[in-house]
């Protein structure tokens, strides 16, 4: 007589993970969930992060500058933005305000990716046709279980995120390394850390010629690489991370504006207040003023 006891399907999966990282870092990390509502051009300033961030437009439409260029959004899209890109998105009409969700993700390590990073391009824009999409259900399943705070909802929260960001990776176009050539993969490989040591040292004194010695290419190859896979110039790139570093500054310290252009490595204050001026549309002293409502001092 046989038993009844039987296996139809057995999987071991404790050795699987979102990230396949061989490394021991520690899973993806859900650091923000909030739903915004943004107005037009100007009420909102560009900006970058180390963090990875997920958006889906709820309602409205509007446009996303990212890499100097711009890009038309709309309601039911799903805009991924990697890190350390500076990026904005607006509503297109005065009186119709953009609304989206936000989720920001840290300590995402996907194999061939930067940290923080979903493809190469600096972002992902996947239009749906309505709502009926696992992105949006997944969402409200976690403003739902954020807002009731029911047993164990934090266990829940992260379930309800990794279920969505595994989906949203699954939508992110993957290159065919049959496709690209050795040296073109190494091109990245180097053109990358040159990009990380900009992240890291921009309160050096940086000079054109050390990153291109980083690169392991003359000085006019680089410059032709690095701005045909960013879109942006190292040093350009290198003035964009410092005006960031330095409206943290601004924002989160009481130094002068002279100490805090000192800190992200620029020496002379005047030049520091024209390009900050000319990035962000008004000068140190007036962002500080419009954030904080602080006094500034020189």
């Amino acid at each position: 007589m046989y038993g009844m006891a039987h296996f139809y399907n057995y999987y071991y999966v404790g050795d699987l993970n979102l990230t396949a990282d061989d490394l021991g870092r520690s899973a993806p990390l859900l650091l923000t969930f909030s739903k915004v509502q943004n107005g037009p051009k100007g009420e909102v300033l560009p900006h970058l992060h180390s963090h990875l961030e997920l958006f889906y437009f709820e309602s409205g439409a509007g446009i996303f500058e990212c890499r100097d260029k711009h890009y038309p959004i709309k309601a039911n899209d799903l805009l991924a933005v990697d890190s350390k890109q500076m990026h904005v998105q607006y509503s297109e009409k005065q009186n119709v305000p953009l609304v989206y969700y936000c989720i920001a993700v840290d300590n995402l390590h996907l194999t061939g990716r930067n940290a923080n990073c979903l493809t190469d391009r600096g972002f992902f824009l996947h239009s749906f046709e309505n709502k009926n999409n696992l992105i949006y259900r997944n969402i409200l399943r976690l403003l739902d279980e954020l807002n009731e705070r029911r047993y164990s909802y934090a266990t829940k929260v992260n379930a309800i995120f990794c279920e969505l960001l595994t989906d949203t990776v699954r939508m992110v176009p993957k290159y065919d390394p049959e496709e690209i050539s050795e040296s073109k993969l190494n091109n990245r490989k180097f053109l990358n850390e040159v990009k990380n040591y900009i992240s890291e040292h921009y309160a050096e004194d940086i000079a054109l010629d050390d990153l291109a010695k980083i690169s392991y290419m003359n000085k006019s190859y680089f410059l032709h690489q690095f701005k045909k896979l960013f879109n942006i110039s190292p040093m350009r790139y290198l003035t964009l991370v410092r005006i960031e570093q330095s409206k943290l500054l601004l924002t989160s310290t009481d130094l002068s504006i002279t100490q805090i252009a000192s800190e992200v490595g620029i020496n002379n204050p005047v030049y520091f207040t024209e390009i900050f001026t000319k990035a962000i549309g008004v000068s140190p002293s007036a962002y500080r003023k419009i954030v904080t409502g602080q006094i500034e001092r020189y």
